[in-house]
């Protein structure tokens, strides 16, 4: 008899340890580190999981998680919010008049703003329920086509058939893929139902799909349809200030199927080797923790040291080496263009002579002599040389020999003579020998050409002195005549 009463007293304290040691082992998520990402560093990056059981944690938050490195308490860590596939949700609002007014606009607000603070891949259904179930928007809308319709709902009706809506609600949902939920904004008021609350919660089991319920304070059916939320795996909330953003973390927590992924980053302080990176999770009376041994051996692709100096000096340096480059390449394509031009002209700048009243003064009378000897209207005197001087211009007083047969001037590069000035067309005018004579063309300028203040409209003889206007630029031509 004492060797039974011995067998089962033992018995009793195994299975006792067999409890416990079960009730630690799950007692809270386990936290499972899946990779650490050390290719930015010192920008390290931590992904993972927490297996969780279904309502066990309501809600991730960074001040959820601890980060040790090498034994250290990391201070500054960020956590990554996480996108989840579709959910679907079905916001079911009850419209009929056993509402107080205040009540319905406290739960029609209480859902648009469920709505506008859910992540955008939230799919919404809306229904409204009173003497009928309506389908007011569907998953395809956009949310302010939802939160429209919402403002827009009046109280119609004394009969809520809220049984009957939640049914139509899931038999919805479960055409869908994906985690889904109801949201329920009643006061728990029932009349006229064909289904009864037995009938929304099998369905509800067989479809996976959990009633969360939104009431108004002081309603007489809290009871009814916080047995109907904890039945159907859902929760009952009363309307508070804080209560909408309680609902999406709950629910989000619940609908990840007791996997809830995380991602954690920091900048870390640890020098190259092997070292520890420990994450510890706590959430009330849930917590656990895991550590991963990482190489923090720098990446050869990464330049965050190259002999001491730091990388933003050397990238600086580089981007000034680049520049200072293509400035000399610049200056010298310059000048390299300018030698070749006057190599193609076959033309030797001459002195700028910036004195032109001492340059051009002659003695009046020796002119007037000359002038009778040989007057411009003659056709019995040739030049045996002849040149252009600038007498106003970007580059006045510069000197233009004639030694050309033909001589082309205009803004052009490819002209025999260039001038600066814009109101000189690229192919102005051109100058001819004929006979031993110079004779000037006009080439269709858009300015036109003048010969001694008269615009130039048939090609004439030029004599020496006379004064050619192209643009804003004045040149005389010059040249030593001798008597036939």
């Amino acid at each position: 008899m004492l060797k039974i009463t011995f067998i089962i007293k033992y018995s009793m304290a195994v299975l006792l340890c067999l409890c416990i040691f079960q009730c630690i082992i799950y007692a809270g998520p386990l936290v499972k580190i899946e990779h650490v990402d050390i290719t930015s560093f010192p920008g390290v990056g931590i992904s993972g999981k927490l297996h969780t059981t279904q309502g066990e944690v309501d809600s991730i938050t960074k001040d959820n998680f601890t980060l040790l490195e090498n034994g250290k308490v990391v201070k500054e860590i960020f956590l990554k919010p996480m996108r989840g596939d579709n959910v679907y949700i079905a916001l079911c609002i009850d419209s009929s008049k056993s509402l107080s007014k205040n009540n319905f606009l406290r739960l029609k607000n209480s859902a648009i703003s469920i709505i506008k603070k859910s992540p955008d891949y939230y799919k919404f259904l809306l229904y409204k329920f009173n003497n009928e179930v309506v389908q007011l928007a569907s998953h395809d809308d956009d949310s302010m086509v939802h939160i429209v319709k919402i403002k827009d709902l009046q109280q119609l009706g004394k009969c809520t058939k809220l049984f009957n809506c939640l049914y139509t609600a899931i038999e919805d949902l479960s055409k869908f893929n994906g985690a889904k939920a109801i949201l329920l904004f009643t006061d728990g008021k029932d009349e006229g139902s064909d289904m009864l609350p037995d009938d929304v919660i099998s369905n509800a089991r067989e479809h996976s799909t959990p009633v969360y319920t939104v009431l108004p304070q002081g309603c007489k059916k809290t009871a009814v349809v916080s047995r109907l939320s904890k039945a159907a795996n859902g929760k009952l909330f009363i309307i508070s200030d804080d209560i909408n953003k309680k609902i999406l973390q709950l629910m989000q927590s619940r609908m990840s199927s007791g996997t809830i992924p995380f991602e954690l980053s920091y900048h870390s302080s640890s020098a190259d080797g092997i070292g520890s990176v420990e994450v510890r999770f706590n959430n009330g009376t849930v917590s656990d923790n895991d550590i991963k041994y990482v190489n923090f051996k720098i990446p050869s692709f990464t330049a965050y040291r190259f002999n001491n100096v730091p990388f933003v000096v050397l990238a600086g340096i580089i981007v000034l080496l680049i520049v200072a480059l293509v400035v000399v390449f610049i200056i010298f394509m310059n000048k390299w263009k300018h030698i070749v031009e006057l190599v193609s002209m076959q033309r030797i700048p001459r002195p700028v002579q910036h004195n032109y009243d001492v340059l051009f003064e002659k003695d009046e009378a020796g002119r007037k002599q000359e002038s009778a000897l040989l007057l411009s209207s003659s056709p019995e005197y040739s030049y045996t040389s002849a040149w252009l001087v600038e007498k106003s211009g970007p580059e006045t007083g510069k000197k233009f020999p004639l030694i050309w047969d033909e001589v082309t001037i205009g803004r052009g590069k490819d002209n025999t003579i260039v001038i600066n000035d814009d109101a000189v067309s690229l192919k102005h005018a051109k100058i001819k020998k004929i006979n031993d004579c110079y004779y000037l063309f006009d080439c269709a300028s858009d300015n036109g050409t003048f010969l001694n203040n008269k615009k130039l409209l048939r090609p004439k003889m030029l004599t020496d002195w006379d004064e050619i206007q192209i643009g804003r630029t004045t040149i005389l031509f010059r040249g030593t005549k001798i008597k036939h």
